[in-house]
């Protein structure tokens, strides 16, 4: 591998470990988000301040969960098309993860789909009871 390459794979890693970065500050942005609508939530049930007020806020629950699938969905979809990049670049790299892959829903679904819908379904039975 010559200097060129070896750069070549070098910046893709450090992409791939700032793309890494971004999908963690992501979900913990709208994790934080939606603890703070659920406080909100919460906080006008027990004020007695009726049920619409509360019910506008599960409606926002549900609009940000489908930015949340929106958004992680598009970053999923780049972030496998950069990996793919650096198993090419760097075959130790595509070794180990082979070696590595996870049997069933991986970390990266996880963060992406099943956390999501756990946040709508909260949303969605808060809307019904409310």
């Amino acid at each position: 591998m010559g200097d060129v390459d070896h750069a070549a794979a070098d910046r893709l890693w450090q992409h791939g470990l700032h793309e890494d970065n971004v999908r963690y500050q992501q979900g913990n942005l709208f994790l934080v988000a939606q603890s703070l609508l659920a406080v909100a939530y919460s906080t006008i049930l027990t004020a007695g301040n009726g049920t619409q007020p509360a019910r506008v806020i599960a409606a926002f629950g549900v609009a940000l969960t489908v930015i949340w699938v929106y958004v992680g969905n598009r970053h999923r979809m780049y972030a496998a098309a950069l990996q793919c990049r650096i198993k090419s670049a760097v075959p130790d790299y595509a070794e180990t993860t082979a070696a590595c892959a996870p049997r069933g829903i991986g970390t990266t679904a996880m963060l992406v789909y099943v956390l999501p819908s756990l946040a709508a379904t909260m949303w969605l039975v808060l809307l019904v009871i409310s």
